[in-house]
This record gives structure tokens, C-alpha cells and sequence, in this order.
């Protein structure tokens, strides 16, 4: 398993992250190019800035965090950026047992951006996790529409004609998420 997307409100991703975080102490790391070579850490989920709120209007966009055990050791690599400053990088790529989160989430109260957790590898660790954040979206209700897990609310929210955008906010409206005609009984 390397991707699983899904559509959340905060409520949402708050149930489904606290069961996966039951399985193991992760941590959140803050994701890509910083100033510093110490990005923000977060040891639970709940300590992450505006959780379930997209924070660009493509979700893919949005805050993004490498995750892993909290006791692994994260690589983070130096660089000197086309403007000769210095920055450091964490990403997927080097680090093996861990795995990518993007929660995305509400853009307004009309539209929902798709999140997803992903990896680069087939490590024992990465894989787990994967697995782990899967059964989490089950187990907490979430339904699947095609390739998307979609969160008890964020149903209700496409049920009421509520924008779920694959792509993007400015996306054409081929790209959202269709509500299945066995779905529009319930």
C-alpha cells in the first residue's frame, strides 16, 4: 500500500488519527524546506496548527508532515538554495520507515480539498503505518467512493450537495467527488 486518499472535516481526521495513533507513538514532523534545520515536531496530532483545515487550495498543497515512530531518527539534509542561504530538507525520500500525511481538509464551509498519506517504500515500518492509518479509516466510519475514504461528516457534507474536490478549489466541478446513486437513498 503506498497511497490512501480521503476526504475529512476536522472532526473527521481527529477521530481517525486518534485510533492511529492507538496503534503506535508516532510523531509529526513538518514537512519540506525550512530555515532551520530543527522543524516543528508534534508528538500527537492533536498538537497540529488547524488540523483538518486545508491551508492552500489544492490539497496536495496543504501542510504536510513526515511521520514515523516517535522514538525513529528522521533524516533531514542541508542545502544551499539557488540564493546562497542556507536551508534543510526533510522528505520521504530518506527516510525509510516513515510515511507522508497531508490532512487537507475544509476550505470553506462549502468545499472539501482531498488529504492522503502516502510512501516512497516498501519497509516493514513504512508499511505498517499505512496499514495502520487504513484500518483507522474504517474503523472510524469513513465510507469508500471509488478510491476515496470519505469521513462520516465529509458524507454528510456530499449528501448536501457540498463541493468534495479531487484536485483543487478552482477545479471544475467534473473534479469533485460524485455522490453514488446508492448513497443518495440513505
Amino acid at each position: 500500500m503506498k497511497r490512501v486518499y480521503f476526504f475529512s472535516t476536522p472532526q473527521d481526521i481527529s477521530r481517525v488519527l486518534e485510533m492511529f495513533e492507538a496503534c503506535d507513538p508516532v510523531k509529526f514532523v513538518a514537512y519540506g524546506q525550512s530555515e532551520t534545520p530543527n522543524p516543528p515536531i508534534y508528538l500527537t496530532s492533536g498538537q497540529i496548527p488547524s488540523l483538518g483545515l486545508a491551508t492552500a487550495s489544492t490539497g496536495s498543497h496543504s501542510s504536510t508532515y513526515l511521520v514515523s515512530l516517535q522514538n525513529s531518527i528522521n533524516n533531514i539534509e542541508k542545502f544551499i538554495n539557488s540564493d546562497g542561504q542556507t536551508r534543510w530538507i526533510i522528505e520521504n525520500g530518506n527516510n525509510e520507515e516513515a510515511v507522508v500525511f497531508t490532512a487537507a481538509g475544509a476550505w470553506d464551509d462549502d468545499i472539501l480539498l482531498a488529504g492522503n498519506m502516502s510512501t516512497l517504500h516498501d519497509s516493514s515500518q513504512a508499511q505498517k503505518l499505512m496499514r495502520s492509518f487504513h484500518s483507522a479509516l474504517k474503523k472510524s466510519g469513513c465510507t469508500k467512493i471509488d478510491m476515496w475514504w470519505v469521513g462520516p461528516e465529509a458524507l454528510r457534507m456530499l449528501k448536501a450537495g457540498k463541493r468534495l474536490a479531487t484536485a483543487a478549489v478552482e477545479s471544475p466541478v467534473e473534479y469533485n467527488l460524485p455522490l453514488p446513486d446508492e448513497l443518495r437513498k440513505d
